[in-house]
């Protein structure tokens, strides 16, 4: 059986053409020509960890696979990743595994793949200055797939690990050749940004409405249960809210369902899925100072979509 490591993923699977499949992808969810169940997830308490399950089949591009996750937030201090994973591609006429992939890196990538998609349907096409807040794994696939669909001037990164942000901004500098700087409040990040990146394992929010300035575009990838929530309810109720999943979200997305817990806002706020407006069905940004959140918890479409490119150029080597 063939084993990719996240060298091999990174190496077979080219991030502008992750950005392309992504966006195909969301855009086959959001047409209901998928099968994708809600993500099942099992939790170990007493080690603060959970178990993700994400199986997909996407008959238009003739993938399925499915990916099983961990997620351990205290791993950080162990020197262990936070997220591992890998992912099962079969092969949808006769069920044969095709290969197996770590999925550390494939995580990463189609996470900022979608977030490179939302850019493309809700930030401003001016848009300079990306402001990440936190620094792990993730906000490096972050940068990376913003950086080839945004005309980046400038990064801000803060993190609540100051010695984690400075070798942040350090190594991401140095790979993208952007003035990466370290801040230490994020209030004066968020104000400063044209697009603000959330990617955090957060209970409280890090991002409050009235550090936002006008035309900003905001991604929120990291809170993905609803006791966890990365942006402010007050702003996620008076903004133009779009997910990945109208279903996943109100399952599981603390940002969305604490806004609604509190009264600010109705299920009917949400305003779209992105594969909505992917696939035309209603327009992204209308209005140069409209504040648009794309709020993501992430879909097994997703990681199919990076399996299909990787089988694409596994089979033409």
């Amino acid at each position: 059986m063939l084993y990719l490591s996240d060298e091999d993923v990174v190496r077979h699977a080219p991030l502008e053409e992750v950005i392309s499949a992504v966006e195909e992808a969301f855009k086959y969810f959001s047409l209901g020509v998928t099968v994708t169940p809600l993500r099942t997830r099992v939790e170990a308490r007493e080690y603060r960890g959970d178990i993700l399950l994400m199986p997909c089949y996407m008959p238009a591009m003739n993938v399925f696979s499915t990916k099983i996750v961990t997620v351990y937030p205290e791993n950080m201090a162990r020197g262990l990743p936070t997220i591992q994973a890998s992912v099962v591609a079969v092969n949808p006429s006769n069920g044969s595994i095709m290969f197996v992939a770590s999925a550390r890196a494939l995580t990463g990538m189609r996470t900022g793949a979608a977030t490179a998609v939302s850019f493309k349907y809700l930030g401003r096409k001016d848009s300079q200055v990306l402001g990440l807040i936190g620094c792990g794994y993730q906000a490096g696939w972050q940068l990376r797939a913003l950086s080839k669909v945004a005309k980046l001037e400038e990064v801000m990164v803060y993190d609540i690990d100051g010695e984690r942000m400075e070798k942040f901004a350090r190594e991401m500098g140095g790979e993208t050749g952007l003035p990466v700087k370290p801040v230490r409040e994020p209030e004066k990040l968020v104000h400063g940004s044209d697009i603000v990146v959330t990617a955090t394992t957060s209970r409280t929010p890090v991002v409050l409405k009235g550090w936002v300035k006008p035309g900003t575009h905001i991604s929120a990838i990291g809170a993905y249960t609803p006791d966890m929530a990365e942006l402010d309810p007050e702003l996620v109720a008076s903004s133009k809210l779009v997910v990945d999943s109208r279903e996943a979200a109100l399952e599981e997305a603390g940002d969305i369902i604490q806004a609604i817990r509190k009264g600010l806002m109705a299920k009917e706020k949400i305003y779209a899925e992105l594969g909505e407006l992917a696939a035309g069905l209603k327009p992204g940004r209308t209005g140069v100072e409209e504040i648009t959140i794309f709020k993501s918890v992430g879909l097994a479409v997703q990681d199919a979509a990076v399996v299909k490119v990787l089988a694409d150029h596994l089979t033409t080597r």
